[in-house]
């Protein structure tokens, strides 16, 4: 019995996966996290001392409540990807020391610390989704001038994406509970073919929303470089500038993760790329936030663009003003206020406003 045992288990009791791969995995994951610590902390110190203008109050108040959620997501997953890390390595090295492989295979099959971790980082992952996914969908349809064509499929597309995720969880976790009998093996099989969909539509469909959002940066931006304003910008300012402001941090690391859970088998594997990719999903959405809160991302330039648009415009004409002091004065009894053109020299073109009271 343990003879079979020991070759079942030989890939996964090796140094490299008993020591290696937990101490690089837990380095790499608590080394984006403390980064995620201080952003965050600058995040909220910054949405809780600057002024909020009235205009934007709700939205300020609606990514302050998701980026939130998006750290609070991500601490529990890494402190229950952790414990789980943690407990299965020191069951593997008792397993390699002792040769006694009853532990390990209680642990594995049906031990109820096991079910409750793996649940967590089942289930975290989807909630993360969904609160990242909320943020640059209304980022990008603001970018784009608040148009509903751009931000429907969109919302669509991530209602469908992390209802199936869901789903997937839910199988897994009903598989894990204990992987000794078989049908509930085949649901943890099902579950993560489930799950692989799920990751592949939704790196599919981040990537598209941030391009899209990239891509309407670049054209603000070339918009007001174009009238000489933020000329000075180098090339690496302004692909840095896309990259932070886009959120595209979010789906390049899915897309990395992806790639390498798919090129190496778990046994071969020494580092864990999916953490990383999880908590990228907390980063991107919180390092707009401060960008917004410094004043450097794309919003601040809008309205730049809008006063170009309305100077380049041509100036009305004599007639056409004329024919506006005609109707002004005949709508009625209400007190208005009529331009009229004094004559002044044309390179001043400047307007006096004589105020007209009509009974």
């Amino acid at each position: 019995m343990y003879t079979s045992t020991a070759e079942d288990f030989a890939g996964f009791l090796s140094a490299r996966r008993v020591i290696v791969g937990p101490i690089s995995s837990l380095s790499a994951m608590y080394f984006v996290y403390g980064f995620y610590v201080l952003l965050f902390g600058t995040c909220i110190h910054m949405m809780c001392r600057r002024p909020q203008a009235s205009e934007t109050a709700p939205n300020n108040r609606l990514y302050f409540s998701l980026t939130v959620a998006l750290f609070t997501f991500s601490t529990l997953y890494v402190a229950s990807h952790t414990v789980n890390l943690i407990r299965s390595t020191i069951i593997s090295f008792n397993t390699v020391k002792t040769g006694d492989y009853r532990e390990i295979i209680n642990f594995t099959h049906h031990d109820a610390g096991k079910t409750v971790n793996y649940s967590l980082e089942s289930l975290l992952p989807v909630f993360l989704n969904i609160a990242a996914d909320y943020m640059l969908i209304h980022r990008c349809y603001l970018i784009w001038g608040s148009k509903k064509r751009v931000a429907v499929p969109f919302i669509v597309a991530s209602v469908l994406i992390n209802a199936s995720g869901l789903a997937g969880s839910i199988l897994v976790t009903m598989g894990v509970r204990d992987s000794s009998i078989e049908s509930n093996f085949a649901l943890y099989v099902t579950g993560q073919g489930v799950r692989g969909v799920t990751d592949i539509c939704n790196a599919i469909v981040n990537s598209i929303i941030t391009l899209l959002t990239a891509g309407r940066i670049w054209w603000i931006h070339r918009q007001v470089r174009a009238h000489g304003i933020h000329s000075t910008d180098s090339l690496l300012d302004s692909v840095t500038r896309i990259i932070l402001e886009s959120g595209i941090i979010y789906p390049a690391f899915t897309i990395a993760n992806m790639i390498m859970a798919n090129s190496v088998t778990l046994a071969q594997a020494t580092f864990n790329f999916y953490p990383l990719a999880i908590m990228s999903a907390g980063i991107a959405p919180t390092l707009i936030m401060v960008r917004a809160k410094l004043g450097k991302n794309v919003e601040s330039l809008q309205h730049e663009v809008s006063s170009i648009r309305f100077m380049s415009r041509p100036a009305p004409r004599e007639g056409t003003m004329t024919r506006l002091q005609t109707q002004l004065q005949s709508t009625g009894s209400l007190s208005i206020t009529v331009a009229t053109i004094q004559g002044e020299s044309p390179e001043r073109g400047s307007l006096q406003k004589e105020a007209t009271s009509i009974v």
